[in-house]
């Protein structure tokens, strides 16, 4: 089975141009964490907040569950075991190859907007964009077919059932706040599991350790955020589009900003920096600025 997906993966990079690898790259870019976060950001803090934790929750679940199946299945890249081609956007390619990080993600961001929005017209762009963004990751060289289509199963599933999940308790703050706890829990072993005290063997989960405490920082921002203010997207359009604008710089300070600060080379380092950029940005930021930005 392996051989045969290396044979369509070099098939495929044989037929290539550097126009359509431009044009690959370009598609694979809208499955990038920086996008899915601008989507995310802009649903959360100008159009619904309570649909963009609808998006957050699918989102950090599923990318914890990638991480995790990663780990255990450690499925090493097309591009390690057949050498004899090229692969492109190598960068892209961090951790172990099953299930496509891209693929995945980019499902459960774009499915769960479409679920917000209720648009047939809607569903057929995500269904069409996510279809290009898994077809990419295989074109360019990172990724097999099987790694795709598990990517597209788990995220489109993650969206429906985070969207289920969230909508069936949001209502409550108890059953709400417990919803995220319990998820968060349930990935806390292969914290444990995946943990070596050298950073060069515990770089190939870098993926997980990051998302996980992205996770982490959803939860615990968004727990303190709607305890205290508990904002709504009712402001003028002005205010909303300050309050985005005002997110972004949080991310950029807490992201690329502590990147500079803190040494490489030291996971619990980044498991902070990436732990801050979402309690930053969804939970001390609105608190910050709850008597003039997000103010009833």
């Amino acid at each position: 089975m392996k051989d045969f997906e290396i044979s369509i993966i070099k098939t495929l990079r044989e037929l290539s141009t550097p126009f359509i690898d431009g044009l690959l790259q370009t598609i694979t870019f809208l499955g990038e964490q920086y996008v899915l976060i601008a989507v995310l950001a802009v649903v959360y803090f100008v159009f619904d907040k309570r649909a963009g934790q609808r998006i957050a929750y699918s989102i950090f679940t599923s990318i914890s569950l990638n991480g995790a199946i990663k780990g255990v299945v450690k499925y090493e890249r097309p591009f390690v075991y057949d050498t004899s081609y090229e692969p492109v956007r190598v960068e892209t390619a961090t951790g172990y190859s099953f299930p496509s990080g891209h693929t995945q993600n980019s499902s459960v961001t774009y499915i769960s907007l479409a679920l917000q929005a209720k648009k047939k017209w809607l569903f057929w762009v995500v269904g069409i964009l996510i279809f290009l963004i898994g077809i990419s990751r295989v074109g360019l060289g990172v990724h097999y077919p099987k790694d795709v289509l598990f990517g597209w199963i788990l995220g489109i599933g993650c969206a429906f059932s985070g969207n289920y999940l969230h909508r069936k308790f949001e209502h409550d703050f108890k059953k709400i706040s417990l919803l995220y706890v319990i998820s968060f829990v349930i990935f806390l072993p292969f914290v444990f599991i995946f943990w070596h005290k050298d950073f060069s063997e515990i770089k190939i989960y870098r993926d997980f350790y990051t998302s996980y405490s992205m996770f982490a920082g959803f939860v615990a921002g968004s727990i303190w955020e709607r305890k205290v203010l508990d904002f709504d997207c009712n402001a003028p359009l002005r205010k909303r589009l300050i309050r985005l604008l005002g997110a972004i710089i949080c991310v950029i300070i807490t992201q690329f900003g502590l990147d500079k600060v803190f040494p490489e080379g030291v996971i619990l380092l980044d498991m902070l920096r990436y732990f801050l950029v979402s309690f930053v940005t969804l939970g001390l930021y609105p608190v910050l600025f709850k008597n003039s930005l997000f103010k009833k």
